[in-house]
């Protein structure tokens, strides 16, 4: 796997493990353990806008000054840079909140049992968390400026959340564009993720009594219109046609919690069939000279890879072991389809493949070709455009 600078894939293979470790989390209910651990360390990128629930929100309103704007636009652009799913776990795990205190407006975003990120609504005073270690490694090696960090970053030695204690740290910048800074730089910003995402395994509690949607979708807009000039520079998998490179899933069962409804066995054996379809699927590809990795474009699709012609392929690998084959290729196709609608917004244009390891009923080629995706069972041959 091709590593950072301040990071390898034992990392990536270390926060796999620490975060299966939760395995009643609510966050699995939308995501999975191994696709956190990739996502912390991959290239920066905004999440789609997928589908606000109050879309019509004007992000520059007219009661906001300059300042204000750029605040909410720091919110939006740090809900949509550090948190998992934002759309999908909105008001159920984190909640953006507005409230005064002491004459002053604070935009919040709360996370599990954690305020993450709070500011004052006039650009002062912004307060984040990052996952200590990252944050450490980085400014040992030299990829964080120390003086510069120094110089916009205040960090704060007392720890007052119990939660996570020890591993996080407080961190202080006296405006939008000091935080910005901060939080733009790759290691930060997997900092940022890390602990995020560490707190919403942890476990946390539903915020749909606090939730409001119009919120989000102000947050969400502002920081479109406002760090828009940022957005391409934050796009990779332009050139390769994927994020990185594929490596097999590092499982340790032994590192997998025991709950009655978590079988581990079949967790395993699932993962195993999973690498199995996916190296059948690389390999054959190789054979013809055409490089096959994962995610793209900081969408987490299982493969990805570009043709000679430069047409940009996704495929999503469904494991039929100890499952229902029916239950499967319903969760895949609603898979690959979500990513080839994310892939759209960021204007990526893609050919979907769903791949099994198994013959299934007829009729699921006929249901994946009327919505545009090509079913591919371990022994086809890959379509020609392959």
């Amino acid at each position: 796997m091709a590593a950072g600078s301040w990071w390898t894939a034992e990392d990536v293979a270390n926060v796999e493990k620490d975060l299966a470790r939760h395995a009643k989390a609510g966050l699995w209910s939308y995501t999975s353990p191994e696709e956190m651990a990739h996502w912390v360390f991959a290239d920066p990128a905004l999440s789609a806008a997928g589908e606000l629930a109050a879309p019509s929100v004007d992000p520059l309103g007219a009661d906001l000054d300059g300042p204000a704007r750029a605040s909410w636009a720091l919110a939006g652009w740090y809900i949509r840079m550090t948190v998992p799913k934002p759309i999908e776990t909105d008001g159920r795990l984190w909640f953006l909140n507005q409230r005064r205190v002491r004459g002053r407006s604070l935009l919040r975003v709360t996370l599990g049992m954690l305020e993450m990120l709070r500011l004052d609504e006039d650009g002062d005073n912004v307060f984040f968390h990052l996952a200590s270690s990252a944050v450490e490694s980085a400014v040992e090696l030299g990829v964080i400026d120390q003086e510069s960090w120094e110089n916009r970053v205040f960090v704060r030695e007392d720890d007052s959340y119990a939660t996570l204690r020890g591993q996080k740290v407080g961190c202080v910048c006296d405006s939008v564009d000091d935080a910005l800074w901060a939080l733009r730089q790759p290691p930060v910003l997997a900092a940022a993720r890390l602990v995020n995402v560490r707190c919403l395994a942890a476990g946390g509690f539903s915020f749909q009594r606090h939730h409001r949607p119009e919120r989000l979708a102000r947050a969400w807009s502002a920081a479109q219109v406002h760090f828009d000039s940022l957005t391409p520079q934050l796009v990779p998998g332009a050139g390769a046609g994927f994020d990185r490179p594929y490596r097999s899933p590092a499982v340790d069962p032994a590192a997998l919690t025991d709950t009655r409804a978590f079988d581990k066995a079949a967790y395993v054996a699932g993962c195993d069939e999973h690498d199995l379809l996916s190296r059948w699927l690389i390999d054959i590809l190789a054979a013809s000279g055409t490089p096959v990795g994962t995610g793209l474009a900081g969408v987490p699709v299982d493969l990805a890879w570009r043709d000679a012609d430069g047409r940009q392929y996704i495929a999503e690998a469904k494991s039929l072991v100890g499952a229902s084959p029916e239950d499967q290729l319903r969760l895949g196709l609603g898979q690959v389809l979500d990513y080839r609608h994310r892939l759209a917004l960021l204007g990526l244009v893609v050919t979907p493949i769903l791949l099994t390891s198994a013959p299934v009923d007829g009729v699921w080629r006929d249901i994946c070709q009327e919505n545009g995706v090509t079913l591919l069972v371990d022994g086809d041959p890959p379509p020609h455009a392959c």
